[in-house]
């Protein structure tokens, strides 16, 4: 199975509203894959219920997250700074967020066009795990006016504009994909906390460091793996900032 997009690349994308992805189709006898694919014919899609999978603050998070490795690129110290500091807080919020759910990473399967994280957690362990990104993928050749519909569907989705993202689905006419992009929410806030203890310690390469784990650490999963529910422990749980 080919995989067209890196993680880093693809959550580059997601802060932008996610690029306009292939998904790659399954092989012949791949049930794996198959299963990993759940597409949807474009009249079926429910946007709302799609946007409402994600977390705000984890979206809000990872964007900061980029933007700080951005900052940081640039020599914006001061910058970088501020975006860790408040994708911080924020990881911190949706530690109690509904849209958190526990679960094994390798008892999920990512998406084809994706594969599996640069980082990986230990087998087993369950995490809780934050919805911070999703985009519609599509596995047919598009014509150019169908690949416009289906990246301002994508761009309309990151604004919460679900009216519009199905008025954009329509003109695509063709079965799409849900993908949601995956926090594990213990590592990533693990790894903003240390950047921002190497911020302090004016340790800027760390600190690029540590963030760019965050990156490596995100899971793409068809949409129908993610469950909205409401773990309890989540609101009891205490953030683990121990070394990857």
């Amino acid at each position: 199975m080919r995989r067209l997009m890196s993680a880093g690349a693809a959550l580059v994308a997601l802060s932008a509203g996610f690029a306009v992805t292939p998904a790659s189709a399954a092989a012949p006898g791949d049930d794996s894959s198959a299963r990993s694919v759940a597409m949807m014919k474009a009249d079926q899609v429910n946007a709302t219920r799609d946007f409402g999978r994600l977390s705000k603050d984890g979206q809000k998070a990872f964007a900061n997250i980029l933007l700080a490795q951005q900052a940081l690129t640039n020599n914006q110290n001061g910058q970088a700074q501020s975006l860790i500091n408040d994708a911080e807080a924020r990881l911190e919020k949706a530690a109690k967020d509904s849209k958190a759910f526990i679960k094994a990473e390798d008892a999920m399967q990512p998406v084809p066009s994706h594969g599996m994280p640069k980082r990986v957690a230990a087998s087993g362990v369950p995490l809780h795990w934050l919805p911070v990104g999703g985009e519609y993928a599509v596995t047919d050749t598009l014509a150019p006016a169908q690949q416009t519909a289906l990246a301002s569907a994508n761009q309309h989705l990151k604004a919460g504009d679900t009216k519009l993202v199905n008025q954009d689905l329509h003109v695509v006419g063709t079965s799409v994909q849900y993908v949601v992009a995956l926090a594990p929410l213990e590592m990533i806030s693990g790894d903003v906390h240390r950047a921002s203890v190497f911020m302090d310690g004016d340790d800027t390469k760390s600190a690029a460091d540590a963030l760019q784990n965050a990156v490596d650490s995100i899971l793409f999963v068809s949409g129908d793996v993610v469950a909205v529910t409401h773990p309890s422990a989540a609101k009891r749980h205490k953030m683990a900032h121990s070394p990857s």
